[in-house]
């Protein structure tokens, strides 16, 4: 039985199934079947967070993935971006769901975005972050050749250049397809106001859930009431804003409980709770499992 990882440590597994020649260093790793990926539950059905940023180029077949409480439909072929500590959860796929994934560390990440003072760059990583969907339509064989590229830098002799040749590779793909038209079901139907107040509100709890889990707190934020929050929600989403707090809560805490082996009085800790009690009577009266329950359930299906 596999252990969950402290900190998000999913680059063991990960590396499990990458051939050694398909890595740069420990900065960058490929692999050539992404289902070996999803069949070693490093992509799973519960929520996850990992510790490298991944791009899942999909040559074939259709995948549901929810990511940071957006769904996303995917149809091939196309590219997902999830990036470093993104909640994702694979919520369904196709039999014939086929595809290739690339992972990089932190680090090579940081070095793409961080520490420049091209505001272009940053509005690139803010786009892979809310807009993590490319369906490529004719483009196909450009990712293709950049995924093979990648491979060819990683089993070349010259030690020396890889990884920056990696890098600077990634950065051409970034600036290259910047203009791309992402093609995002976002299931809003309401107005432009009405669109405003719940993608606020969805910001908000991303920005303050790990404190503050009531309503009336996000509806003051934007300086209206708790029941015209509560309508604008029901309507554009079917659930309620305290439904909806709580499912990114709840999809938090199973992301921690699978992630990483903190034990259950840290998780409690980090999402600030009064007490481990309550921490625990929370998740249950939700899940019906205790949180401990709920991990050992995850860990003996694995």
């Amino acid at each position: 039985m596999k252990k969950n990882i402290r900190a998000y440590k999913w680059r063991n597994r990960i590396e499990e199934i990458a051939q050694v020649d398909n890595c740069i260093g420990t900065d960058v790793i490929l692999v050539d079947d992404a289902n070996a990926i999803r069949a070693n539950r490093v992509i799973c059905n519960e929520p996850f967070k990992l510790d490298m940023s991944m791009a899942l180029i999909y040559d074939k077949g259709e995948a549901v993935f929810k990511i940071d409480m957006h769904k996303y439909h995917i149809k091939a072929p196309a590219v997902i971006i999830i990036m470093i500590n993104q909640t994702c959860e694979l919520i369904s796929y196709s039999d014939d769901l086929q595809g290739r994934a690339i992972a990089v560390s932190k680090t090579f990440t940081d070095s793409l975005f961080i520490g420049s003072n091209n505001g272009y760059l940053h509005q690139l990583q803010l786009s892979a972050t809310n807009i993590p969907i490319i369906h490529l339509d004719h483009d196909q064989n450009v990712f293709s050749s950049f995924y093979q590229l990648l491979k060819n830098i990683a089993q070349s002799p010259d030690t020396v250049i890889k990884l920056e040749a990696a890098r600077h590779l990634t950065l051409a793909m970034f600036y290259g397809y910047s203009h791309m038209k992402h093609d995002i079901n976002t299931e809003l139907n309401g107005t432009n106001r009405q669109n405003h107040i719940y993608k606020e509100f969805i910001r908000n709890i991303k920005i303050h859930y790990k404190k503050e889990r009531s309503v009336e707190f996000y509806a003051g934020l934007q300086c209206i009431t708790s029941k015209h929050l509560s309508q604008v929600v029901k309507q554009l989403s079917n659930k309620t804003a305290l439904e909806t707090i709580e499912e990114y809560v709840i999809t938090e805490i199973k992301a921690l409980l699978l992630s990483t082996d903190m034990n259950i009085q840290e998780i409690s800790d980090t999402l600030n709770f009064a007490n481990q009690s309550l921490f625990g009577k929370y998740f249950k009266r939700i899940i019906g499992l205790s949180p401990k329950a709920y991990r050992e359930r995850a860990e003996s299906e694995e």
